[in-house]
């Protein structure tokens, strides 16, 4: 039979009296935290978590009673929002030995810039508006183009059929 500690059944590892040291994703969050001049309480909301939370994953450690401490590793998916905020990229958190997180990082900056791509394409209306604009030139211009980039190709007017228009 196994038995348990409290603190293995509570924490993410085994109990000790000696505060840990930061592991090194903590220190690149902590040390883009104040290149970036925010502070954990902030940072820590933008990422969706406690302040106390962020402390713990960026310490590694969490107290479980007084003079004894417990690691902290934090889950790779709230280590990579957490780097988000604090702009810590893919390549640090590999460098610091959370490749989960860096590559969780990469899925959600990939998902990101698909998201702004779509938001930055012109509405349909507002497309319409700027094609309306146009001069028969530049609209035959436009047209033009299209049909190279579908493989049509287009027989170039004679000089007599292009006097509609002018």
């Amino acid at each position: 039979m196994i038995k348990w500690t409290m603190c293995e059944v509570l924490c993410e590892g085994t109990c000790m009296t000696d505060r840990p040291e930061p592991p090194p994703w903590g220190i690149a969050i902590a040390r883009a935290l104040r290149g970036a001049g925010l502070s954990a309480r902030e940072a820590a909301r933008r990422a969706g978590i406690s302040e106390g939370r962020w402390r713990q994953i960026v310490g590694g450690y969490q107290v479980v009673s007084p003079g004894v401490y417990a690691r902290v590793r934090g889950p790779a998916a709230t280590l990579a929002r957490m780097a988000a905020v604090a702009g810590v990229t893919a390549a640090e958190l590999r460098a610091s030995g959370r490749d989960d997180a860096a590559q969780i990082l990469l899925r959600q900056q990939a998902a990101d810039t698909l998201l702004r791509q779509q938001e930055e394409r012109l509405p349909p209306d507002d497309m319409l508006e700027r094609v309306r604009a146009m001069d028969i030139d530049q609209a035959r211009e436009l047209l033009a183009t299209i049909a190279r980039q579908l493989g049509i190709s287009l027989q170039e007017p004679a000089q007599d059929e292009r006097r509609y228009g002018t």
